[in-house]
Protein backbone atom coordinates (compact mmCIF):
# COMPACT_ATOMS: atom_id res chain seq x y z
CA UNK A 1 0.00 0.00 0.00
CA UNK A 2 1.15 3.47 -0.60
CA UNK A 3 0.46 6.13 2.34
CA UNK A 4 0.51 9.37 2.45
CA UNK A 5 -0.15 11.97 5.27
CA UNK A 6 -2.35 15.13 4.56
CA UNK A 7 -2.18 17.86 7.07
CA UNK A 8 -4.18 20.42 7.49
CA UNK A 9 -7.97 20.69 9.30
CA UNK A 10 -8.28 19.26 12.49
CA UNK A 11 -5.48 16.28 12.71
CA UNK A 12 -5.24 15.82 9.15
CA UNK A 13 -5.76 12.45 6.81
CA UNK A 14 -3.84 9.70 5.45
CA UNK A 15 -4.57 8.79 1.60
CA UNK A 16 -3.88 5.34 0.96
CA UNK A 17 -3.95 3.68 -2.83
CA UNK A 18 -4.65 0.05 -1.97
CA UNK A 19 -3.02 -2.60 -4.13
CA UNK A 20 -5.57 -3.11 -6.89
CA UNK A 21 -5.73 1.09 -7.16
CA UNK A 22 -8.66 1.78 -4.79
CA UNK A 23 -7.44 4.94 -3.09
CA UNK A 24 -9.50 5.51 0.53
CA UNK A 25 -9.05 8.51 3.43
CA UNK A 26 -8.33 7.35 7.01
CA UNK A 27 -9.17 9.82 9.52
CA UNK A 28 -8.84 10.01 13.50
CA UNK A 29 -11.61 9.38 15.06
CA UNK A 30 -14.13 10.47 18.24
CA UNK A 31 -16.90 10.42 20.27
CA UNK A 32 -18.67 12.35 17.19
CA UNK A 33 -17.83 9.44 14.97
CA UNK A 34 -20.72 6.76 15.55
CA UNK A 35 -23.02 10.08 15.08
CA UNK A 36 -20.71 11.01 11.95
CA UNK A 37 -21.56 7.63 10.08
CA UNK A 38 -24.99 7.42 10.67
CA UNK A 39 -25.43 10.64 9.23
CA UNK A 40 -23.14 9.79 6.06
CA UNK A 41 -25.16 6.32 5.80
CA UNK A 42 -28.84 8.27 6.05
CA UNK A 43 -27.33 10.48 3.34
CA UNK A 44 -26.10 7.33 0.85
CA UNK A 45 -29.63 5.60 1.38
CA UNK A 46 -31.27 8.96 0.37
CA UNK A 47 -29.05 8.83 -3.05
CA UNK A 48 -27.03 12.13 -2.19
CA UNK A 49 -24.24 12.29 -4.71
CA UNK A 50 -21.15 13.91 -3.41
CA UNK A 51 -20.26 12.71 -0.61
CA UNK A 52 -17.87 10.06 0.97
CA UNK A 53 -18.83 6.06 1.90
CA UNK A 54 -17.84 5.07 5.02
CA UNK A 55 -16.02 1.90 4.80
CA UNK A 56 -14.79 1.13 8.55
CA UNK A 57 -12.24 1.62 10.86
CA UNK A 58 -8.81 0.58 10.56
CA UNK A 59 -6.42 -1.16 13.17
CA UNK A 60 -5.39 2.22 14.81
CA UNK A 61 -9.14 3.09 15.54
CA UNK A 62 -9.33 5.72 12.29
CA UNK A 63 -12.37 5.73 10.32
CA UNK A 64 -12.03 4.22 6.52
CA UNK A 65 -13.72 6.31 4.03
CA UNK A 66 -13.83 6.44 0.04
CA UNK A 67 -11.99 8.95 -1.85
CA UNK A 68 -13.38 11.70 -3.66
CA UNK A 69 -11.34 12.26 -6.41
CA UNK A 70 -10.80 15.87 -7.31
CA UNK A 71 -9.12 19.09 -5.47
CA UNK A 72 -9.69 21.44 -3.01
CA UNK A 73 -9.56 25.09 -3.24
CA UNK A 74 -7.56 27.58 -0.96
CA UNK A 75 -9.60 30.63 0.24
CA UNK A 76 -6.61 32.47 0.95
CA UNK A 77 -5.60 32.75 -2.57
CA UNK A 78 -8.45 31.33 -5.29
CA UNK A 79 -11.77 31.72 -6.15
CA UNK A 80 -14.38 29.18 -7.60
CA UNK A 81 -16.08 29.82 -10.64
CA UNK A 82 -19.52 30.82 -11.06
CA UNK A 83 -20.47 27.33 -12.35
CA UNK A 84 -18.89 25.22 -9.28
CA UNK A 85 -20.55 28.33 -6.98
CA UNK A 86 -23.97 27.77 -8.49
CA UNK A 87 -24.16 23.60 -8.30
CA UNK A 88 -22.28 24.03 -4.65
CA UNK A 89 -25.43 25.68 -3.53
CA UNK A 90 -27.79 23.82 -5.42
CA UNK A 91 -26.06 20.67 -3.89
CA UNK A 92 -25.95 22.03 -0.38
CA UNK A 93 -29.81 22.49 -1.04
CA UNK A 94 -29.84 18.81 -2.09
CA UNK A 95 -27.95 17.48 1.20
CA UNK A 96 -30.43 19.88 3.65
CA UNK A 97 -33.76 18.05 1.77
CA UNK A 98 -31.99 14.57 1.70
CA UNK A 99 -31.38 15.01 5.76
CA UNK A 100 -34.86 16.57 7.24
CA UNK A 101 -36.14 13.15 7.94
CA UNK A 102 -33.11 12.11 9.96
CA UNK A 103 -33.93 13.08 13.45
CA UNK A 104 -32.28 10.32 15.95
CA UNK A 105 -32.78 11.99 18.47
CA UNK A 106 -29.73 13.31 21.09
CA UNK A 107 -26.79 12.21 19.90
CA UNK A 108 -22.76 13.23 20.72
CA UNK A 109 -21.84 15.19 17.42
CA UNK A 110 -18.01 17.08 17.75
CA UNK A 111 -19.79 19.72 19.53
CA UNK A 112 -21.22 17.59 22.43
CA UNK A 113 -24.39 15.55 23.08
CA UNK A 114 -27.18 17.68 21.27
CA UNK A 115 -30.59 17.03 19.76
CA UNK A 116 -32.69 18.34 17.09
CA UNK A 117 -34.28 22.01 17.73
CA UNK A 118 -37.53 22.27 15.74
CA UNK A 119 -36.06 24.85 13.35
CA UNK A 120 -32.91 23.02 12.75
CA UNK A 121 -31.16 19.78 10.97
CA UNK A 122 -28.27 18.28 10.85
CA UNK A 123 -25.93 20.60 8.91
CA UNK A 124 -22.28 20.13 7.54
CA UNK A 125 -21.42 22.94 9.53
CA UNK A 126 -18.12 23.12 7.86
CA UNK A 127 -18.86 23.88 4.06
CA UNK A 128 -15.90 26.35 3.64
CA UNK A 129 -14.18 25.96 -0.07
CA UNK A 130 -11.16 23.93 1.85
CA UNK A 131 -13.64 21.29 1.99
CA UNK A 132 -15.30 21.22 -1.62
CA UNK A 133 -13.79 18.79 -4.35
CA UNK A 134 -13.63 20.37 -7.55
CA UNK A 135 -13.47 18.58 -10.82
CA UNK A 136 -12.69 20.25 -14.13
CA UNK A 137 -13.44 23.93 -12.57
CA UNK A 138 -16.89 22.44 -11.07
CA UNK A 139 -18.16 21.44 -7.83
CA UNK A 140 -18.01 17.46 -7.41
CA UNK A 141 -18.70 16.84 -3.80
CA UNK A 142 -18.20 17.72 -0.07
CA UNK A 143 -15.13 16.61 2.42
CA UNK A 144 -14.64 16.69 6.42
CA UNK A 145 -17.98 15.60 7.74
CA UNK A 146 -16.93 15.54 11.61
CA UNK A 147 -18.32 19.05 12.85
CA UNK A 148 -21.85 17.74 11.55
CA UNK A 149 -24.27 18.53 13.72
CA UNK A 150 -27.41 20.43 14.25
CA UNK A 151 -28.29 23.47 13.07
CA UNK A 152 -29.80 25.71 10.91
CA UNK A 153 -29.79 25.29 6.90
CA UNK A 154 -29.39 28.82 6.31
CA UNK A 155 -26.15 28.72 8.52
CA UNK A 156 -24.92 25.76 6.36
CA UNK A 157 -25.77 28.45 3.69
CA UNK A 158 -24.15 31.31 4.90
CA UNK A 159 -20.98 29.50 5.93
CA UNK A 160 -20.57 28.51 2.33
CA UNK A 161 -20.91 31.63 0.84
CA UNK A 162 -18.14 33.09 3.09
CA UNK A 163 -15.30 31.78 1.45
CA UNK A 164 -16.91 30.96 -2.01
CA UNK A 165 -17.90 34.00 -2.97
CA UNK A 166 -15.91 35.12 -1.48
CA UNK A 167 -16.66 37.12 1.58
CA UNK A 168 -14.13 36.48 3.99
CA UNK A 169 -11.28 38.70 1.39
CA UNK A 170 -12.37 41.53 -0.29
CA UNK A 171 -13.93 41.74 -3.76
CA UNK A 172 -15.21 44.31 -5.42
CA UNK A 173 -18.81 44.86 -3.74
CA UNK A 174 -20.77 44.54 -7.39
CA UNK A 175 -18.76 41.31 -8.00
CA UNK A 176 -19.57 40.13 -4.25
CA UNK A 177 -23.34 40.77 -4.47
CA UNK A 178 -24.00 39.61 -7.92
CA UNK A 179 -22.07 35.83 -6.74
CA UNK A 180 -24.09 36.06 -3.32
CA UNK A 181 -27.32 36.53 -5.21
CA UNK A 182 -26.59 33.71 -7.45
CA UNK A 183 -26.32 31.78 -4.86
CA UNK A 184 -29.22 32.48 -2.93
CA UNK A 185 -31.28 31.60 -6.31
CA UNK A 186 -29.09 28.40 -6.63
CA UNK A 187 -30.30 27.07 -3.29
CA UNK A 188 -34.15 28.87 -3.40
CA UNK A 189 -36.42 30.50 -0.22
CA UNK A 190 -33.86 32.59 0.49
CA UNK A 191 -33.43 36.51 -0.14
CA UNK A 192 -29.61 37.62 -1.01
CA UNK A 193 -30.02 40.47 1.92
CA UNK A 194 -31.36 37.87 4.20
CA UNK A 195 -28.45 35.58 3.29
CA UNK A 196 -26.17 38.67 3.90
CA UNK A 197 -27.33 38.61 7.28
CA UNK A 198 -26.43 35.26 8.27
CA UNK A 199 -23.52 35.69 7.52
CA UNK A 200 -22.75 37.82 9.87
CA UNK A 201 -25.01 35.69 12.59
CA UNK A 202 -22.87 32.25 11.03
CA UNK A 203 -19.59 34.06 11.33
CA UNK A 204 -20.68 34.96 15.29
CA UNK A 205 -21.60 31.55 16.09
CA UNK A 206 -17.85 29.97 14.67
CA UNK A 207 -16.49 32.26 18.13
CA UNK A 208 -19.25 30.42 20.17
CA UNK A 209 -18.27 27.27 19.21
CA UNK A 210 -14.45 27.54 19.10
CA UNK A 211 -14.86 28.93 22.96
CA UNK A 212 -16.85 25.60 23.86
CA UNK A 213 -14.45 23.26 22.32
CA UNK A 214 -11.51 25.21 23.61
CA UNK A 215 -13.41 24.88 27.25
CA UNK A 216 -13.83 21.19 26.55
CA UNK A 217 -10.15 20.42 25.39
CA UNK A 218 -11.15 19.43 21.97
CA UNK A 219 -8.02 18.57 19.74
CA UNK A 220 -8.74 19.94 16.57
CA UNK A 221 -9.91 22.94 18.33
CA UNK A 222 -7.23 23.99 20.56
CA UNK A 223 -5.09 23.15 16.77
CA UNK A 224 -7.00 25.69 15.02
CA UNK A 225 -6.25 28.08 17.85
CA UNK A 226 -2.34 27.69 17.78
CA UNK A 227 -2.28 27.81 14.20
CA UNK A 228 -3.82 31.44 14.43
CA UNK A 229 -6.80 30.20 12.67
CA UNK A 230 -8.75 32.16 15.51
CA UNK A 231 -7.15 35.22 15.17
CA UNK A 232 -7.22 35.83 11.92
CA UNK A 233 -11.18 34.70 11.47
CA UNK A 234 -11.94 37.60 14.38
CA UNK A 235 -9.85 39.94 12.31
CA UNK A 236 -11.60 38.72 8.94
CA UNK A 237 -15.33 39.09 10.75
CA UNK A 238 -14.63 42.74 11.57
CA UNK A 239 -13.30 43.57 8.39
CA UNK A 240 -16.67 41.98 6.64
CA UNK A 241 -18.55 44.33 8.49
CA UNK A 242 -17.02 47.36 7.37
CA UNK A 243 -17.54 45.78 3.27
CA UNK A 244 -21.28 44.77 3.97
CA UNK A 245 -23.05 47.81 3.22
CA UNK A 246 -21.34 48.31 -0.50
CA UNK A 247 -22.17 44.78 -0.90
CA UNK A 248 -26.48 45.54 0.57
CA UNK A 249 -26.31 48.78 -2.20
CA UNK A 250 -25.53 45.97 -4.61
CA UNK A 251 -28.22 43.58 -4.08
CA UNK A 252 -31.32 43.47 -5.45
CA UNK A 253 -34.41 45.01 -3.88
Amino acid sequence: METEYLPGGSGGVWRVRLPDGETRVHRPTGAWTPAVHALLAHLAERGLDGIPRVIGRDDEDREVLSYLPGRTLDPETEQPSARALVHAAAWLRRFHDAVRDFRPGALEWRQGLQELGPDEVICHNDPGLYNWVVVDDDFAGMIDWDRAGPGRPLDDLAFLVWSGVPLLRPIPAAEAADRLAAVAEAYGDVAPARLLDAVSDRMGLIAERWRAGLERGDPGTIALRDAGIMDRHLARVAAFADRRAAILDHLPA
